[in-house]
Protein backbone atom coordinates (compact mmCIF):
# COMPACT_ATOMS: atom_id res chain seq x y z
CA UNK A 1 0.00 0.00 0.00
CA UNK A 2 1.12 3.54 -0.76
CA UNK A 3 1.15 5.88 2.25
CA UNK A 4 -1.26 8.82 2.09
CA UNK A 5 0.02 11.66 -0.14
CA UNK A 6 2.93 9.62 -1.53
CA UNK A 7 3.65 10.53 -5.13
CA UNK A 8 4.35 8.02 -7.85
CA UNK A 9 6.42 9.28 -10.77
CA UNK A 10 6.34 7.80 -14.26
CA UNK A 11 8.58 9.08 -17.04
CA UNK A 12 7.41 8.84 -20.64
CA UNK A 13 10.46 9.43 -22.86
CA UNK A 14 8.71 9.38 -26.25
CA UNK A 15 6.53 12.32 -25.22
CA UNK A 16 9.23 14.08 -23.15
CA UNK A 17 6.69 14.32 -20.36
CA UNK A 18 6.69 13.64 -16.68
CA UNK A 19 3.46 12.29 -15.28
CA UNK A 20 2.78 12.83 -11.61
CA UNK A 21 0.17 10.57 -10.08
CA UNK A 22 -1.04 11.53 -6.61
CA UNK A 23 -2.97 8.84 -4.78
CA UNK A 24 -6.22 10.15 -3.33
CA UNK A 25 -5.94 7.86 -0.31
CA UNK A 26 -3.83 4.97 0.85
CA UNK A 27 -6.73 2.68 0.01
CA UNK A 28 -7.13 3.90 -3.58
CA UNK A 29 -7.13 0.82 -5.77
CA UNK A 30 -8.11 2.63 -8.94
CA UNK A 31 -11.35 0.61 -8.98
CA UNK A 32 -13.50 3.04 -7.00
CA UNK A 33 -14.71 6.48 -8.04
CA UNK A 34 -11.66 7.99 -6.35
CA UNK A 35 -9.40 8.07 -9.40
CA UNK A 36 -5.87 9.50 -8.97
CA UNK A 37 -5.26 13.00 -10.27
CA UNK A 38 -2.61 13.32 -12.97
CA UNK A 39 -0.54 16.33 -13.98
CA UNK A 40 1.83 16.36 -16.95
CA UNK A 41 4.87 18.60 -17.45
CA UNK A 42 6.76 18.71 -20.74
CA UNK A 43 10.33 19.87 -21.17
CA UNK A 44 9.06 23.01 -22.93
CA UNK A 45 6.71 23.76 -20.03
CA UNK A 46 9.61 23.40 -17.60
CA UNK A 47 11.60 26.03 -19.48
CA UNK A 48 8.55 28.29 -19.81
CA UNK A 49 8.25 28.15 -16.01
CA UNK A 50 11.99 28.85 -15.73
CA UNK A 51 11.63 31.90 -17.99
CA UNK A 52 8.72 33.15 -15.90
CA UNK A 53 10.78 32.87 -12.69
CA UNK A 54 13.73 34.56 -14.40
CA UNK A 55 11.62 37.50 -15.55
CA UNK A 56 10.08 37.80 -12.08
CA UNK A 57 13.63 37.85 -10.64
CA UNK A 58 12.48 35.08 -8.31
CA UNK A 59 15.73 33.50 -7.12
CA UNK A 60 13.91 31.13 -4.75
CA UNK A 61 11.71 29.76 -7.57
CA UNK A 62 14.74 29.24 -9.82
CA UNK A 63 16.64 27.53 -7.00
CA UNK A 64 13.77 25.06 -6.57
CA UNK A 65 14.20 24.11 -10.23
CA UNK A 66 17.71 22.74 -9.58
CA UNK A 67 18.42 19.29 -8.20
CA UNK A 68 20.54 18.95 -5.09
CA UNK A 69 23.22 17.98 -5.66
CA UNK A 70 23.72 19.63 -9.04
CA UNK A 71 26.78 20.34 -11.16
CA UNK A 72 27.56 23.50 -13.12
CA UNK A 73 30.26 22.77 -15.70
CA UNK A 74 32.23 25.71 -17.10
CA UNK A 75 35.26 25.34 -19.39
CA UNK A 76 38.12 24.39 -17.06
CA UNK A 77 35.98 24.53 -13.93
CA UNK A 78 33.15 22.51 -12.42
CA UNK A 79 31.06 23.79 -9.53
CA UNK A 80 29.24 21.25 -7.36
CA UNK A 81 26.06 22.66 -5.82
CA UNK A 82 25.16 20.94 -2.58
CA UNK A 83 22.43 23.20 -1.19
CA UNK A 84 19.42 24.95 -2.72
CA UNK A 85 20.47 28.12 -0.86
CA UNK A 86 23.67 28.27 -2.97
CA UNK A 87 21.64 28.48 -6.18
CA UNK A 88 19.28 31.04 -4.70
CA UNK A 89 22.19 33.21 -3.49
CA UNK A 90 23.88 33.00 -6.90
CA UNK A 91 20.82 34.24 -8.77
CA UNK A 92 19.95 36.84 -6.15
CA UNK A 93 23.41 38.37 -6.50
CA UNK A 94 23.55 38.26 -10.32
CA UNK A 95 20.34 39.91 -11.49
CA UNK A 96 22.37 42.80 -12.94
CA UNK A 97 23.33 40.58 -15.91
CA UNK A 98 19.63 40.60 -16.85
CA UNK A 99 19.26 44.38 -16.56
CA UNK A 100 16.67 45.56 -19.07
CA UNK A 101 15.54 42.03 -19.92
CA UNK A 102 11.76 41.89 -19.84
CA UNK A 103 11.25 39.03 -22.32
CA UNK A 104 12.90 35.61 -22.32
CA UNK A 105 12.23 32.99 -24.98
CA UNK A 106 13.75 29.54 -24.68
CA UNK A 107 14.25 27.55 -27.87
CA UNK A 108 14.41 23.95 -26.67
CA UNK A 109 16.00 21.10 -28.61
CA UNK A 110 15.95 17.73 -26.84
CA UNK A 111 19.26 16.05 -27.61
CA UNK A 112 18.72 12.75 -25.84
CA UNK A 113 16.49 11.13 -23.29
CA UNK A 114 16.32 8.08 -21.12
CA UNK A 115 14.16 6.85 -18.29
CA UNK A 116 16.50 8.67 -15.89
CA UNK A 117 17.03 12.05 -17.59
CA UNK A 118 16.60 14.39 -20.52
CA UNK A 119 19.38 16.41 -22.16
CA UNK A 120 18.17 19.67 -23.67
CA UNK A 121 20.06 22.24 -25.73
CA UNK A 122 18.40 25.55 -24.90
CA UNK A 123 19.06 28.86 -26.64
CA UNK A 124 17.74 31.81 -24.64
CA UNK A 125 16.67 34.89 -26.57
CA UNK A 126 16.24 38.20 -24.79
CA UNK A 127 14.67 41.10 -26.67
CA UNK A 128 14.35 38.94 -29.78
CA UNK A 129 18.07 38.09 -30.03
CA UNK A 130 19.81 34.84 -29.03
CA UNK A 131 21.95 35.67 -26.00
CA UNK A 132 22.73 32.48 -24.04
CA UNK A 133 22.96 28.79 -24.84
CA UNK A 134 23.16 25.94 -22.36
CA UNK A 135 22.91 22.18 -22.26
CA UNK A 136 20.67 21.12 -19.37
CA UNK A 137 20.48 17.61 -17.98
CA UNK A 138 17.05 17.32 -16.39
CA UNK A 139 16.07 14.62 -13.94
CA UNK A 140 12.56 13.69 -12.84
CA UNK A 141 11.35 14.79 -9.41
CA UNK A 142 8.04 14.33 -7.63
CA UNK A 143 6.64 17.64 -8.95
CA UNK A 144 8.37 17.97 -12.32
CA UNK A 145 11.91 18.23 -13.61
CA UNK A 146 15.04 19.47 -11.87
CA UNK A 147 18.29 20.67 -13.46
CA UNK A 148 21.01 18.23 -12.46
CA UNK A 149 23.80 19.44 -14.75
CA UNK A 150 24.17 22.79 -16.51
CA UNK A 151 26.81 23.35 -19.18
CA UNK A 152 27.23 26.62 -21.08
CA UNK A 153 27.65 26.04 -24.83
Amino acid sequence: MQPLDETLVAFHPPQREMTRVHRISEHDTGVSCSAPSVAVMTVSEFFADYAEALLARDAAAIARMYAVPALIVFPGRSIPVTDEAETEAFFASNWDQYEGVDEASPQVDVLAESAASVWADVTWSYGGSPRERFCYQLVPAADGYRIAVLTPL
